[in-house]
């Protein structure tokens, strides 16, 4: 940029001499090291001055409601207040469709719809683009005069002199603003997200038989942690990239090259941004439907087969540990009227059950490599209009004959050393057997544990 501007500077040294250099020194010197509003302060001052405008503004274009909208207007030698005009039928219309417009007197009669121009006795008018890096117009400069004005190539060349550095500053903050509200909308979305888990968690919390729920409440909150993760890690990006603005900003080092690369780099970790911090709230949602049909036990009409997978993606995180494949087997559409959330305890509880007991780690290393990997099976079918039968297996270390006389049975539990209270299958039992008209069994096999349980539809609570 200093370059571009040094050559510029000596081009017109050889056409307009040193009088005008002077001039255009005087500007340097008046905005040198400022930005923003304060730049637009100064530079429009500077400028005014050495031209002897009797009005000069610079305005941000609005293409879609075809108006403009000053940053700052000088007028006779003092800022004065902002103001909005529409486009049509004025002069700036040609200057924001990327035309230099100068006319050195006699300005009304070219534009006699142009009411203001009347008013403020206007004679002489020009007016220059500001092009961002796109070469799209987002504003224009522009001076007025009250009387015939004839310098036209000075007070041109030093409009077109500046515009680039006018209109760098424009887009400088136009970036800066999105990035802000971009960043302000993202954290506010991972706020949210956050206050909707703490919400899930207390919910659980005061349902006496949500206690199988305890672990999957922190793995739930593991799954969130990585897109929330990658998240933040952008968003350290995108600061990274604002100071670095900043400071070439601080040094006069600023290039278009520069501005490009800081919009490809914030568009792209914006955008990814966006995606992990939509998973989350995926995540939360199918979480929070879970946990809050499990909160009000309230009888819907639902595709049982369709149902249990949803429960199923919101417990991957009690799987992953031990590294456990489900496979759920449905052999046709089933919907009933039932209790959403019975079923998402009773299926929490038997999970819960295999995963701390059937595939915890054991002592013997070979009994681990002769069953290799660790799977659950749920076969799901209907057996009369109204009826659903369920078989739950596992592959895990089985059940001792003492676990199967007993499994159902209130504080029965053979990991009392680990801190089990035994209350997780007399939930299960409980559960189908008084909430959705049905029963339950343990099934004999040779490897892993099996239940067997049946449900009929609820008609009335």
């Amino acid at each position: 940029m200093k370059n571009k501007m040094a050559y510029a500077i000596v081009k017109l040294w050889w056409h307009l001499g040193v009088s005008m250099l002077t001039h255009i020194q005087e500007i340097i010197e008046a905005v040198s090291n400022s930005y923003g509003d304060e730049f637009f302060t100064k530079v429009t001052l500077a400028l005014n001055k050495v031209i002897a405008a009797d009005y000069t503004f610079i305005a941000r274009l609005d293409s879609h409601a075809h108006s403009c909208r000053t940053e700052v207007l000088v007028a006779k030698g003092k800022i004065v207040d902002n103001f909005e005009y529409s486009l049509e039928n004025t002069p700036c219309a040609n200057v924001a469709a990327d035309s230099v417009c100068f006319y050195p007197k006699d300005i009304c009669k070219y534009y006699p719809k142009d009411q203001l121009l009347f008013d403020m006795k206007i004679q002489a008018y020009l007016g220059t683009p500001l092009l961002d890096s796109k070469q799209q117009v987002i504003g224009i400069i522009v001076a007025l005069f009250e009387t015939e004005h004839k310098k036209e190539k000075e007070t041109s060349a030093l409009f077109q002199l500046f515009s680039g550095r006018i209109a760098a500053e424009l887009e400088r903050l136009d970036y800066e603003q999105s990035l802000e509200d971009k960043i302000a909308a993202r954290t506010l979305e991972l706020s949210e997200t956050v206050k909707q888990l703490q919400l899930t968690q207390q919910q659980l919390v005061e349902s006496e038989k949500m206690s199988a729920l305890g672990n999957l409440v922190a793995g739930v909150a593991h799954e969130v942690n990585t897109p929330l993760g990658i998240a933040i890690t952008t968003h350290s990006i995108l600061a990274d990239e604002f100071n670095k603005l900043q400071d070439k900003l601080a040094t006069k080092s600023l290039s278009m090259k520069d501005m490009e690369r800081f919009r490809k780099t914030s568009e792209s970790a914006i955008a990814m941004q966006g995606e992990n911090l939509n998973r989350a709230k995926k995540l939360i949602s199918s979480f929070k439907k879970t946990a809050a049909d499990q909160h009000q036990l309230e009888i819907e009409t639902l595709d049982i087969g369709q149902y249990y997978q949803q429960v199923i993606s919101t417990l991957r995180s009690i799987l992953k540990p031990q590294k456990v494949s489900l496979t759920i087997e449905c052999q046709e559409q089933i919907v009933l009227a039932t209790y959403p959330g019975i079923h998402a305890q009773i299926l929490t509880n038997l999970i819960s059950n295999s995963v701390k007991h059937g595939f915890a780690s054991k002592h013997n290393a070979e009994v681990d490599n002769a069953r290799q990997e660790n799977k659950i099976t749920i076969e799901i079918k209907q057996l009369t209009t109204g009826e659903v039968d369920v078989i739950y297996s596992d592959n895990g270390r089985g059940l001792s004959k003492k676990a199967q006389q007993h499994i159902f049975e209130p504080f029965f539990t053979t990991a009392r050393a680990q801190g089990g209270i035994g209350l997780g299958m007399s939930i299960v039992f409980n559960l189908i057997n008084q909430k959705i008209n049905g029963s339950i069994e343990v099934k004999k096999t040779k490897s892993g544990a099996c239940f067997h349980y049946k449900f009929k539809a609820n008609t009335s609570n």
